[in-house]
């Protein structure tokens, strides 16, 4: 079971929150405003530390609040983990596991989860970018070692672009492009591997999804490339790098595309196949983080019955495993029932929030 408690103290528009959750489907209900999203965003937050809602994580902090802090205990093979968020009024920050401070990158993979809410349909909808960032996300998940050669990329990346735009030959180019060359090498092997493992994963659900005749599928432009040639190709653009102030060859420019039975669903989709393309992509997510890691990955579901038909989200339901932890918001726990969930089975829990003034 991988979260077995959460409080929430000056977060969002929670006071006060406590939740101990079940190994299994655990549904909090309530209206619109009751705070049933933050919850999940705390989960996120303890999870990768960052959230989904917003790019300033000062935002989370409940209005006439010093400090707000986020805890919740983490179990993985009989072992107890606290990690812990906290903020206050000044942007002060701390993130600890079991009361030591670290790093937000520390945490990054201990606790896997994935997420399906509308922010996340920018997947499909969004830029090219938006599908660089989910997959970078996801495969820094799974390895530390992709999520390092990535921040060295990046790092060197942002060397490389401030030297761009002084718009001047400067004779550091050669040893960020032995930099950037080396990471980039690296992350293309990765990705080849991963991008190859996730499309398996697609696959499989969209053939284990048999509503309807659907089939999602990614488009990749997979490089294999050497050091050497990297950075060969980084110095015949050289010129034209410092025209535009900004590095036109790397991973930073890979792009992804996902395909709805053989259509850009991106470009032709309906509103329907995008949200269905997204839903099986999660689920591609889930069987990919399960099999690179060997770990179970908790579901974090937002308003999950009110953006599916019904059909749909029963499909959805019966691909879930049942052992599986999830958690699902709703606003009320009647479609929860007609969804055939036991709430009496005592792996399964509800918690009813009201209301409150939010933040």
């Amino acid at each position: 079971m991988p979260i077995d408690q959460i409080k929430l103290t000056g977060f969002r528009n929670h006071q006060e929150t406590k939740m101990d959750f079940g190994p299994g489907i655990n549904v909090i209900w309530g209206e619109n405003g009751s705070g049933k999203t933050s919850v999940l965003e705390a989960v996120h937050i303890l999870s990768i530390g960052k959230s989904f809602k917003t790019n300033r994580i000062n935002e989370t902090l409940k209005h006439d609040t010093d400090i707000s802090r986020i805890e919740a205990g983490f179990i993985k093979n009989k072992k107890r983990e606290t990690i812990s968020f906290s903020q206050s009024s000044d942007s002060r920050r701390q993130l600890k596991i079991n009361n030591t401070t670290v790093k937000a990158r520390e945490i990054v993979g201990k606790n896997p989860m994935v997420l399906l809410s509308p922010e996340e349909q920018q997947i499909t909808k969004g830029t090219p970018g938006d599908r660089r960032g989910y997959f970078n996300k996801l495969y820094s998940t799974v390895s530390k070692e992709y999520f390092k050669d990535l921040s060295v990329y990046t790092h060197t990346l942002k060397q490389r672009n401030a030297l761009l735009k002084n718009m001047a030959k400067n004779t550091q180019f050669n040893i960020w492009d032995d930099l950037l060359a080396e990471s980039a090498e690296a992350i293309w092997e990765k990705r080849r591997k991963f991008n190859s493992r996730f499309n398996d994963c697609l696959g499989a659900v969209s053939k284990m999804y048999n509503k309807e005749s659907v089939f999602v599928s990614l488009k990749t432009e997979d490089k294999k490339i050497s050091k050497d040639e990297i950075k060969l190709k980084l110095q015949e653009l050289e010129q034209t790098d410092i025209r535009n102030r900004r590095t036109s060859f790397g991973p930073h420019r890979d792009k992804y595309l996902f395909l709805f039975n053989g259509t850009p669903v991106k470009t032709f989709g309906s509103q329907g196949e995008h949200k269905i393309s997204l839903v099986l992509i999660k689920l591609a997510e889930y069987m990919f983080i399960k099999s690179e890691t060997n770990s179970t990955p908790t579901l974090l579901l937002d308003d999950l019955f009110a953006k599916l038909d019904f059909e749909r989200s029963d499909a959805v339901l019966a691909l879930l495993e049942k052992k599986s932890q999830t958690i699902i918001t709703n606003t009320d726990l009647v479609d929860i029932e007609k969804h055939g969930i036991d709430l009496s089975d005592p792996n399964n829990k509800s918690f009813h929030l009201e209301r409150q003034c939010s933040n």
